[in-house]
């Protein structure tokens, strides 16, 4: 008995000698590398999407700032057209013609005998 004893402890030993303990080791470490290196490419790709966001939330702002402005300017161009139909409207009336060409050019309505109706 103590002779299978004693193969017992080499038939052991032999795998160590041979070097397949170490290769068992290096597999188990080259997983570890690997993910590591997904973690960083997980993180890598999170921190570029969330500059991605970023950049959206950025310019979703600034296209609200350019509506209202826009809006703005759209409402002042409105109040001002209103304003000049006002004055175009003025300007055209009748009496107002009438004045000015009495006053200024010196202008009087024509006689009944001046008038010609035509058939």
């Amino acid at each position: 008995m103590p002779a299978a004893k004693a193969a017992a402890p080499n038939s052991r030993a032999k795998p160590l000698e041979s070097g397949q303990g170490s290769v068992r080791n290096r597999k188990l470490r080259a997983p570890k590398k690997t993910r590591a290196g997904w973690w960083l490419v997980l993180m890598l790709f999170l921190f570029v999407e969330s500059l991605f966001y970023a950049w959206c939330r950025v310019q979703c702002v600034d296209t609200g700032f350019a509506i209202d402005r826009q809006t703005r300017r759209h409402e002042a161009l409105l109040k001002e057209r209103n304003t000049l139909n006002i004055e175009l409207a003025r300007l055209k009336s009748p009496g107002r013609i009438e004045t000015i060409a009495r006053t200024r050019l010196g202008l009087v309505r024509p006689a009944a005998q001046q008038t010609v109706r035509l058939p």
